[in-house]
């Protein structure tokens, strides 16, 4: 697993779009025990404190000590700095493992492998990941979508592309359930979008490579068409299973 995010770990946790409170209610609807879940690839909890919210138990893990150390303080959240597939959970004992945009960035045998071990014969795993967002606004939409491809493209790392094409090439060995349509939506200011634009991957090494901001010049393209509260929509791809009898 790659750590893209310690150096943007701030602009991650302040920044990043809000998963919908639907998606875990339906998630822990589907568990028969709701004891322990295991968020893995947690960054700084986007998904953990929700998780909290309907189990008694949960792992954050993430192979970023600087992304956990901006993890909430909740009791019932416990946070590891461990890779995706040592989790150093008991056999047998996870009712849902989430992995909430960060499946990309793992050996996926060695994971599968760790989250099969854990898992309870009735267990629930979910991955999810959402893309470009869309902007409520053509023309602004037009600029933002220009910045993704062009501005940044050719520094995003090639694990992307999984996230890009909504997780269809990669390898999920699980009896996979139907779910329905869920997605991140926000009303932001422009503040607010660069933010978010400034806790990318490819925000990061463009900075590290090129030795300037690029958020600087989309603040400058947006700053005089960006007048209100525009609403921003992003897709959510989810894949959710159980461990085939």
């Amino acid at each position: 697993m790659s750590d893209h995010f310690s150096q943007v770990s701030a602009h991650y946790f302040t920044s990043r779009p809000h998963y919908p409170k639907a998606l875990f209610e339906w998630l822990a609807g589907l568990c028969p025990e709701r004891q322990q879940a295991w968020d893995c690839g947690a960054g700084s909890g986007q998904a953990s404190t929700d998780l909290a919210l309907h189990f008694e138990s949960v792992l954050a893990s993430d192979i970023s000590q600087a992304q956990l150390d901006l993890l909430p303080k909740n009791p019932k959240i416990l946070t590891r700095c461990t890779s995706a597939a040592d989790s150093h959970l008991l056999p047998n004992s996870v009712d849902l493992i989430c992995i909430a945009q960060a499946l990309h960035w793992f050996d996926l045998d060695a994971f599968y492998t760790e989250a099969k071990r854990v898992l309870k014969k009735e267990g629930l795993i979910a991955a999810w990941c959402y893309g470009t967002p869309i902007i409520g606004d053509e023309h602004i939409n037009q600029l933002f979508q220009d910045f993704y491809q062009n501005g940044v493209g050719a520094y995003w790392p090639p694990e992307r592309k999984h996230v890009e094409n909504g997780y269809a090439s990669l390898s999920f060995p699980f009896s996979q359930l139907c779910s329905p349509n869920f997605e991140l939506r926000e009303k932001w200011q422009l503040e607010q979008l660069l933010g978010y634009v400034q806790s990318w991957s490819a925000t990061a090494l463009f900075i590290q490579q090129e030795g300037y901001d690029p958020v600087d010049t989309l603040r400058n393209a947006l700053a005089e068409e960006w007048q209100t509260e525009i609403t921003i929509i992003w897709p959510l791809t989810l894949l959710a299973g159980r461990t085939a009898s």
